[in-house]
């Protein structure tokens, strides 16, 4: 599955709760409260794995906003990752 489907996942269920018009000056202090929490739930698996849930569907929220191909930034970015590293 792509990332693709997953930002127009994260389009889809804020259209459905009618809050499809986000603001990126509105969830970038959303994200950082959700790493300030994703620090402090480093000793729970559960916790843990949450936030970074809610931390993806801010990333989503944010490339649905700007309609971002995220599937290319992904390509883009390994290979990036593979030339400086491999």
């Amino acid at each position: 599955m792509g990332l693709k489907k997953f930002r127009d996942e994260a389009r889809d269920f804020l259209v459905g709760i009618g809050q499809s018009k986000g603001e990126i000056s509105e969830i970038v202090p959303m994200l950082d409260e959700e790493v300030a929490l994703l620090k402090n739930s480093i000793d729970s698996k559960e916790k843990l794995c949450h936030q970074i849930y809610d931390i993806l569907f801010l990333l989503f929220e944010l490339a649905s906003i700007e309609n971002f191909d995220l599937d290319l930034e992904w390509e883009k970015g390994k290979e990036k990752k593979q030339e400086k590293y491999l």
